[in-house]
């Protein structure tokens, strides 16, 4: 029997098989969505094979993107434009999402604008008019400040609730300064807070509000009502007053509300059963319920806290 011919790929001896062996693996780690393992499976498969390097690069193209791995992707889909190598429009649309998930609206629209003049075919005509547009809008939005200085609290509100819906990314370094300046509302910084955690912003924060500070990492922090000691509060408002006192029980977890919202994303400067004591003394006040005439100097520091909250928050 003849002897199978290792074939060297550079200083490293391959044996037969191997890169198909590695192809299938990668297809089957692509598969399972195991990004890494397929990317890493796909790049030793380019160490290799020879004859169908544009098929490996197109799957390795497609684990960057699935991955996240954008700027390493980018670099592939361009190389591969250039060099003619695999389905160009595939190629290219996977190239074009990269960009724009990097925010790179203004060389979207560059690279575009040639292609859509020399001319596309009509199935793919649409497809990159979209995505043409889409870059057009976000690189003016960009260029825009999100707040004029004319803008009331209510204008602030508004705005930040239209950009919940549609796309907050363009105007993230704004937002971080908003968070972080304490002549904001504190209502909007906690909007601001919101948005930084919705697009992901992985970067650090400071936060100053009611001479408290501290750094956070947006998309490390819960939502306002997801925080702890806020859940804890309301469980020891309903364990004290949800059976007995159902009316006060409910304006005392909405005022525990719009409380949590304003401090968020600091907890109040008291302890959770002085809080929960204080909200429900509050409620009870509003009625003349309350017949205590004295309170514990920590509840009365609690109360008037709250006086603060409540002339910052009517509006």
């Amino acid at each position: 029997m003849k002897k199978k011919k290792r074939k060297k790929s550079g200083n490293v001896v391959q044996f037969p098989g191997t890169s198909a062996r590695l192809q299938q693996q990668g297809q089957q780690a692509l598969e399972k969505k195991r990004f890494d393992e397929a990317i890493r499976l796909y790049t030793e498969a380019l160490r290799f094979e020879d004859e169908h390097q544009e098929d490996i690069k197109t799957a390795l193209l497609i684990a960057y993107h699935e991955s996240g791995s954008h700027d390493e992707g980018i670099e592939l889909s361009r190389a591969m434009l250039h060099a003619g190598e695999g389905q160009y429009f595939d190629v290219l649309d996977l190239h074009v999402l990269m960009l724009i998930q990097k925010r790179r609206y203004k060389e979207v629209a560059e690279t575009l604008s040639v292609l859509l003049e020399e001319g596309l075919p009509p199935d793919r005509y649409e497809h990159f008019a979209h995505l043409k547009a889409l870059a057009d809008r976000m690189s003016v939005k960009k260029e825009e400040v999100l707040f004029k200085p004319s803008d009331f609290l209510q204008d602030k509100i508004m705005k930040l609730a239209e950009l919940a819906k549609t796309d907050p990314a363009p105007f993230k370094e704004e937002l971080i300064d908003r968070a972080g300046d304490k002549t904001e509302h504190p209502f909007i910084q906690t909007m601001a807070i919101g948005l930084l955690r919705d697009i992901g912003t992985a970067e650090k924060v400071w936060v100053r509000k009611f001479q408290l500070e501290k750094e956070i990492i947006p998309v490390m922090e819960g939502e306002a009502f997801s925080q702890p000691f806020f859940k804890e509060v309301i469980e020891l408002l309903e364990e004290t007053a949800g059976q007995n006192e159902p009316a006060l029980f409910e304006q005392a977890v909405e005022l525990a509300r719009q409380y949590q919202f304003l401090l968020y994303p600091f907890d109040p400067p008291a302890s959770i059963e002085q809080w929960a004591e204080a909200i429900a003394a509050k409620i009870k006040r509003l009625y003349e319920m309350d017949s205590v005439k004295e309170v514990s100097a920590e509840m009365e520091a609690a109360l008037l806290f709250m006086k603060e909250l409540d002339e910052i928050s009517a509006f």
